[in-house]
């Protein structure tokens, strides 16, 4: 967001060409930002309706009139929502009366004095003040009230009463509550939580008192993560071998083509005639023919040990996810060796 000291600094003074132009630019770009400011701070506003407000006033009186409390006190609310004020506040305040919920209608008491500074005339502000504060003096010595406390609060600490939050501050506070039954619910990170009901009633005020208790930890928790349980249920040594066993037949693979390559050499270059093997001068005969060889063996033996390598990887994953069954004493793995002459592998371990 650009501050109004930066829009201020790009309107003064007389800079050179360029700053001029980062004057402008910046300047722009304040005018967009004042403009974006007040059009949010325009939606943000509740849309108003005073005719229609009014028009819902007059059918929720009529309705209350008529005793049709449950028809008529929406309206009020609605009338509210439109258009805010005091009259209205104090409608609603009377319906929560009838409801019974003693100390929402002194919160809404409360919030018409507060909406009464915007009535038009002294007049009627003094006679809805003096409305509201008899609402409150009547309805103080009725009002029910609900004292949180919680013991050693942990870290993490939530309480909640009816399913609304109820902040830190406000714990160990005598605070306004309706009638009847309330539920209290506290829980932290590594406790058990707690739920409480209480009944409050006229005039007095109820405690309830809360202590977590830590969750005790699991045995699998205490032992420590498990030797076998390194990739989710999996032993390591079942990755270890899988992806030895790649490596080796991606190897295996390698000196295929190799090999392949080396057979079309000798044949592109040497042929069969009466007196025996004739090959192109120059063309180095041995070489070829041992690095056929050589790569054959390799081939058969890494591919080998590849293909063991991968089903001792396939074997254990299977069989891994038991909990019941113990786990081996040695972990299995599969040992490529290389020689002159071919290649493999040893399986060690236990299944």
């Amino acid at each position: 967001m650009i501050s109004s000291s930066t829009c201020d600094a790009a309107r003064g003074g007389s800079p050179p060409l360029r700053a001029r132009r980062i004057a402008a630019i910046a300047g722009i770009a304040c005018s967009a930002s004042i403009g974006l400011s007040a059009s949010a701070a325009r939606a943000q506003q509740p849309a108003r309706d005073p005719a229609a407000a009014e028009a819902l006033f007059k059918a929720a009186r009529a309705l209350v009139e008529k005793g049709d409390y449950a028809a008529g006190c929406p309206k009020f609310e609605a009338s509210l929502a439109l258009n805010p004020s005091a009259s209205t506040m104090l409608n609603i305040a009377r319906c929560h009366e009838h409801d019974g919920k003693i100390a929402s209608a002194w919160e809404a008491y409360s919030r018409a004095l507060t909406l009464n500074r915007e009535t038009a005339g002294d007049k009627r502000r003094r006679g809805l003040e003096e409305l509201a504060n008899k609402g409150i003096a009547a309805l103080e010595p009725r009002l029910p009230k609900l004292v949180v406390a919680v013991k050693g609060a942990p870290a993490g600490l939530e309480v909640t009463r009816d399913g609304k939050p109820l902040p830190a501050a406000a714990l160990g506070e005598a605070l306004p509550a309706d009638p009847g039954p309330s539920e209290i619910r506290a829980s932290a990170p590594g406790h058990k939580p707690e739920t409480r009901t209480v009944t409050l009633e006229e005039g007095k005020t109820a405690t309830v008192e809360l202590a977590l208790q830590a969750q005790a930890a699991t045995p699998a928790a205490a032992a420590g993560p498990s030797k076998k349980d390194d990739g989710g249920g999996v032993p390591t040594w079942a990755w270890i071998s899988g992806a030895v066993g790649i490596g080796l037949s991606g190897a295996a693979v390698v000196f295929l083509v190799d090999d392949l390559a080396a057979i079309d050499a000798l044949r592109e270059n040497c042929r069969e005639v009466p007196a025996g093997t004739y090959c192109n001068p120059g063309y180095d005969f041995a070489a070829d023919n041992a690095r056929k060889d050589r790569d054959f063996g390799l081939f058969v033996g890494l591919g080998g040990a590849g293909v063991i390598a991968i089903g001792a990887a396939i074997i254990g994953i299977a069989t891994s996810g038991s909990a019941d069954e113990p786990a081996p004493s040695d972990s299995a793995v599969a040992l490529p060796w290389i020689a002159p002459g071919g290649a493999g592998a040893t399986l060690r371990g236990s299944f």
